[in-house]
């Protein structure tokens, strides 16, 4: 466990990007010198912006002076968690872009539904956990880099994100699917590696060879590890003890499988007969792996409801892994059904959409949707 992997002195942080910002702004008045159309960039800004706030979350003053620099100023902490979740949204959009660009979907395009589909992937997954942790406060809701992501909130939220970027651009939805699946689900692996430093997302007691235990309370973790403080307070563990008892590694179960679904995904889209196949091939995939690690998990975040009548309790990924589930069976149903009556219809890859025409010289014709140009080669194929 490492919940932080480094620590980076503030002032020396807040001097970086002091400079960062004076030299930025340099650089663009000297572009602007010697090109007089290029305008100014705001990375200046925002690397002020960073400093200043640094230095208000440190010495209590909007503006720096010179006893707040002689003041101590504590580390600035870089959690594992946020930087595997960084590490997955980096790795997803190189991977997302290279997919685009095979499944004929314009690139720049590609990068905005994805920008905005990670954005709402983390807004989901945080909400999905704040509404499943009865103790977490609003303000926690906000600390994305402490932990707390609830993979499948993530998965509604980016879908959602996906939709409406989506018929935004007139990009068909099955067509991004199977391409931003594979990004998923490798960002799962990665992700989880970060949980397994951080220590969250724990598993239940195990004497399995590959159990592993979780420290106490160190320098990194004062409270000690979140499955140490479970098992002090709920399992009869000696607070003197300096490990828990042996777990589940259930986060590494979960990114283990991240990367065997990310292979399987890889692997349908080489073989596909018809869009749809590798978002399908995921939803079945994480549908029914992700609630069977559920079962050895036993951390408190999850979430536990009880079926009416009966004595059976299902957390919040087990009820939605369920679900999706059914509805991925009704959706193969409908696919099946389309691609017998009209193969070609169905294999979107095949069908590159242009990049939306720009600027003043753009044509009517060429200014149309991928969306309307589609249509209109369906109808001239029909009156053929």
């Amino acid at each position: 466990m490492r919940p932080i992997l480094v620590q980076i002195p503030s002032k020396l942080l807040f001097v970086v990007l002091l400079a960062g910002a004076a030299i930025s702004f340099a650089r663009d008045l000297y572009r602007r010198r010697r090109d007089r159309s290029l305008g100014l960039t705001s990375t200046p800004l925002y690397l002020l912006v960073f400093a200043l706030v640094l230095n208000r979350i440190k010495t209590g003053s909007a503006i720096p002076s010179a006893a707040g620099l002689a003041m101590h100023w504590t580390p600035v902490p870089i959690y594992s968690y946020g930087v595997m979740l960084g590490t997955s949204l980096v790795a997803g959009w190189f991977l997302a872009m290279r997919l685009a660009k095979s499944d004929g979907i314009d690139q720049q395009q590609a990068g905005v539904i994805y920008m905005w589909t990670a954005v709402w992937s983390i807004i989901g997954s945080r909400v999905l956990w704040y509404l499943t942790t009865p103790e977490a406060t609003i303000i926690e809701l906000f600390k994305v880099w402490q932990g707390g992501l609830v993979a499948y909130g993530g998965m509604i939220g980016g879908f959602l994100a996906s939709w409406y970027q989506c018929r935004k651009r007139g990009i068909p939805l099955l067509q991004w699917a199977d391409v931003s699946a594979p990004s998923v689900v490798l960002g799962t692996g990665i992700t989880r590696i970060g949980c397994f430093l951080f220590g969250c997302d724990y598993g239940a007691r195990s004497s399995l060879p590959w159990a592993v235990r979780f420290p106490g309370p160190s320098a990194l973790a004062p409270s000690g590890s979140p499955a140490w403080q479970h098992h002090v307070h709920d399992l009869g563990l000696p607070r003197a003890a300096e490990w828990s008892y042996p777990v589940h590694p259930t986060q590494i179960y979960e990114s283990l499988v991240g990367l065997f679904l990310f292979a399987l995904l890889m692997l349908v889209r080489r073989y596909r007969k018809f869009s749809g196949q590798v978002f399908l091939a995921w939803v079945f995939g994480y549908g029914i792996l992700r609630p069977l690690i559920e079962i050895v998990r036993d951390d408190e975040d999850r979430g536990l409801y009880t079926i009416p009548f009966t004595h059976i309790q299902l957390s919040t990924s087990q009820l939605i892994g369920i679900v999706s589930v059914i509805l991925g069976l009704g959706l193969l149903f409908v696919l099946l059904r389309r691609y017998r009556r009209d193969p070609e219809s169905l294999r979107l890859w095949e069908h590159p959409i242009p990049a939306p025409a720009s600027g003043p010289g753009a044509t009517a014709n060429s200014a149309r949707s991928p969306a309307a140009a589609r249509a209109g080669g369906a109808k001239r194929r029909k009156r053929r």
